[in-house]
C-alpha cells in the first residue's frame, strides 16, 4: 500500500512538473525569481566574505550586488503590474 501512494505521488509529482515546464510565462517568472534570488544571495555572501576578511572592498560590493538583485526585483514586478 506505501508502495502505491508513493507511486501516485510521483506520477502526480512528474505530471505537475510538466504541466509547470509547458507554461512558458510560468517559467520565464521562474527564471527572473531565481536570478533575482542569486544576485541578492551572491551579495549577502560578499559580504560575509568582507566581514570575516576585513576588506571593506567585499562588503560595499556584496551590498551593491545585493542591491541589483533588489532592483532588478522591484522593476520586474512593476512591469508585472503594468500587463
Amino acid at each position: 500500500m506505501k508502495n502505491l501512494l508513493l507511486g501516485f505521488s510521483l506520477a502526480a509529482n512528474v505530471a505537475l512538473g510538466y504541466m509547470l515546464f509547458q507554461d512558458n510565462d510560468q517559467m520565464k517568472d521562474l527564471k527572473q525569481k531565481f536570478d533575482h534570488f542569486s544576485d541578492e544571495a551572491g551579495g549577502k555572501a560578499q559580504q560575509v566574505k568582507g566581514a570575516i576578511t576585513g576588506d571593506t572592498g567585499d562588503k560595499i560590493g556584496g551590498n551593491v550586488k545585493e542591491g541589483e538583485g533588489k532592483v532588478k526585483e522591484f522593476a520586474d514586478s512593476m512591469g508585472d503590474n503594468f500587463d
